[in-house]
């Protein structure tokens, strides 16, 4: 018989949207071999499901641009999934929007039982 403590039980979201992860891979500098650069070309996927809460959205205004950044905290019932700053998260299907990873994900754990029930994501859009 299973616990509802077990580390490797996902959380229970019934109402979560699906989600694809990109990474870029890597790319080498020609003109100085230890360095690497990000090919976003042909990203890395996975597929998870979450849910999408928006933080806050500010504009500013300039004579040269406009600017519009968002922020959001996406929440999955896997706190194992493989997400990393700098990754770009969309929803699928695709709504539009390209949301940047911008905080470690955390992946808090209960100290007395082990359980680990979500996995929280820091995002940001910035459009402009």
């Amino acid at each position: 018989m299973s616990s509802l403590f077990e580390t490797d039980a996902l959380f229970p979201m019934p109402d979560v949207t699906s989600f694809c992860r990109l990474r870029a891979g890597t790319v080498h500098n020609p003109y100085n071999p230890d360095a690497t650069g990000s090919d976003w070309t042909t990203p890395y996927t996975l597929q998870f499901d979450g849910a999408l809460a928006s933080a806050s959205s500010t504009t500013s205004t300039s004579e040269l641009d406009k600017r519009v950044a968002s922020t959001a905290t996406l929440t999955c019932p896997d706190p194992t999934l493989d997400i990393r700053v700098g990754d770009r998260i969309r929803a699928e299907p695709d709504d539009g929007r390209l949301w940047t990873v911008s905080g470690i994900p955390s992946a808090d754990i209960n100290p007395f039982t082990g359980w680990r029930p979500t996995l929280e994501i820091q995002l940001e859009e910035v459009m402009g």
